[in-house]
């Protein structure tokens, strides 16, 4: 996160069998798998994990218990 208008929306543990949930304030939702997040290292500029529109904001973020298919 950089910039004036950079926030923590959520900061919390999570397994590779889990996913997350990210909704943003102009509805648009994305869940992604915790094993395909690539780890990065300290000195590069992070992973990003979902592109807003201008102005848009992502205002939850949420752990998911992995639940199996169909399920």
């Amino acid at each position: 996160l950089t910039g004036e208008d950079a926030f923590m929306v959520a900061c919390f543990p999570v397994d590779e069998s889990q996913e997350i949930l990210l909704v943003t304030d102009a509805g648009q939702l994305i869940r992604l798998p915790v094993d395909g997040i690539r780890i990065a290292g300290r000195a590069t500029q992070g992973v990003t994990l979902i592109r807003t529109g201008e102005g848009e904001r992502v205002v939850a973020a949420e752990r998911l218990e992995d639940v199996g298919e169909g399920e």
